[in-house]
This record gives C-alpha cells, sequence and structure tokens, in this order.
C-alpha cells in the first residue's frame, strides 16, 4: 500500500472524509443561494441584482473547492503517482473548474435579474420543440 499520503490516515479514509465534507459543503452552498434567490424573488422591484457574494457563500463554496481538491489529489495518489504530481494535477482540474463555475453562476445570476427566471428556462425550449413538432405531426396526418 502507497503510505506517503497528506496525512497518516490510509489513503481511502482521506477520499471518503474530503468526498463527505465536500459535499455537506455543496449542499450548504446550494441551501444558501436558494435562500438568496427567495429574499430577492420577494423584494425584486426594490433589489435591482442579486447579492450572492456575501461572507458566508463564498466560504461554503471555497469549502467546497478545497475538499473536492484533496479529494481528488487523494485518488490520484493511490495509482502511486509522485505526491506533489497528483497535487498539481487535482490543481489544474479543480481550481480553474471552480472559477468558471462561479463566474457562470454570476453571469447567470444577473441574467435572471435582468430577464427574469424565463431567460434561464432551458426547459421551455424543448418543451415548445415538442409541442411544435407534435401539432405538426397530427396536421400531416
Amino acid at each position: 500500500m502507497y503510505s506517503n499520503t497528506f496525512f497518516n490516515l490510509p489513503v481511502y479514509t482521506v477520499i471518503q472524509l474530503t468526498l463527505l465534507f465536500s459535499i455537506l459543503l455543496g449542499i450548504m452552498f446550494k441551501d444558501m443561494l436558494e435562500y438568496k434567490l427567495t429574499i430577492w424573488s420577494r423584494v425584486k422591484n426594490s433589489q435591482i441584482k442579486i447579492d450572492y457574494q456575501t461572507p458566508n457563500i463564498i466560504v461554503a463554496y471555497l469549502g467546497m473547492t478545497l475538499f473536492v481538491f484533496f479529494c481528488v489529489a487523494a485518488s490520484l495518489s493511490v495509482f502511486n503517482i509522485i505526491e506533489w504530481l497528483s497535487i498539481v494535477m487535482g490543481a489544474i482540474v479543480v481550481f480553474p473548474t471552480a472559477l468558471l463555475i462561479w463566474v457562470q453562476l454570476g453571469s447567470m445570476l444577473n441574467l435572471m435579474a435582468n430577464e427574469g427566471i424565463e431567460a434561464i428556462n432551458i426547459e421551455k425550449e424543448y418543451m415548445l420543440g415538442d409541442k411544435k413538432n407534435k401539432v405538426g405531426e397530427t396536421i400531416n396526418k
């Protein structure tokens, strides 16, 4: 077994614990965003934009990102590669993706604040396309 891991714990325990904490922080992040959206939807006439960059949401997102990074790096270390290489590869995968998600979240919330929830409703476009096809099929029969 590969004993050179981040902690003195077995690597599989580290993977399980970091995965558990990243899932818990992700659920907390989701709930805080839902709470902010609920507050904004009730008073959207007085607030122009959705204030999602609060310290508690940022801490939850950064914590989730760090635990995902530790989980990915520990998972890569299972393959008996050099520990620093697994850390670098984990950082290359996790941190740019987390930054992209944060930026896209901001632009999506701005779009929703400016044009309404219908602007980001993907299902509506597909449902309308399906209804048009069904109407066309009944006409052709």
